[in-house]
């Protein structure tokens, strides 16, 4: 079975220090339906993890959505992203302000992966674009629906993307100083 954890960071603690460990493996995709049990297998986790945010059981929770990012396709960048930014809700609550800037900033590295930053004139330009569809009948339906699909998932990505945002400025301000707070936005 090919290894899930690539990209990720796992932290160990020797004499009291987290210590972080970067694992770098080259992307490994799964077959369809080994993708779909994976995924299974983390939504159950992350799930479980929600549960215990609900019930402000923060530590807890962070250990689940930790087992839900094992269980995840690394490639799956807006799972992770998902995951990723719900740890930084977690710190924050915990007010481990430094856990919540590096997962924060981890979701959001994710989410820029799939949706590479533009020139600004690009965007706007792409922004205002009429989409035409060729052809009739099933295969226009067909294309309105991919298009409408595409455009929930940007939306999706945005709303990712607002609250890692916001939860990186948060962890940053609570961290003291205005340089901090200039760098939510940032890298």
């Amino acid at each position: 079975m090919p290894q899930t954890n690539a990209n990720r960071s796992d932290s160990s603690s020797k004499g009291g220090n987290d210590i972080q460990h970067e694992v770098f493996v080259q992307d490994t995709r799964f077959s369809p339906e080994e993708e779909a049990a994976l995924l299974s297998e983390s939504n159950e986790q992350k799930s479980q993890a929600n549960r215990l945010f609900g019930t402000s059981r923060y530590s807890e929770a962070i250990g689940e959505y930790d087992k839900a990012l094992s269980a995840c396709p690394n490639y799956l960048d807006y799972e992770v992203a998902v995951l990723r930014s719900n740890i930084a809700a977690c710190h924050l609550k915990l007010e481990d302000w430094k856990a919540a800037v590096d997962a924060a900033t981890s979701s959001l590295e994710a989410l820029g992966r799939l949706e590479p930053k533009k020139d600004e004139k690009a965007a706007e330009c792409n922004h205002d674009e009429v989409v035409e569809i060729e052809g009739e009948g099933e295969d226009a339906e067909k294309e309105l629906d991919k298009l409408k699909t595409d455009d929930k998932r940007k939306e999706d990505i945005q709303k990712i993307r607002a609250k890692a945002l916001m939860r990186r400025a948060k962890a940053r301000s609570e961290q003291g100083g205005w340089g901090n707070l200039q760098g939510a936005e940032e890298g």
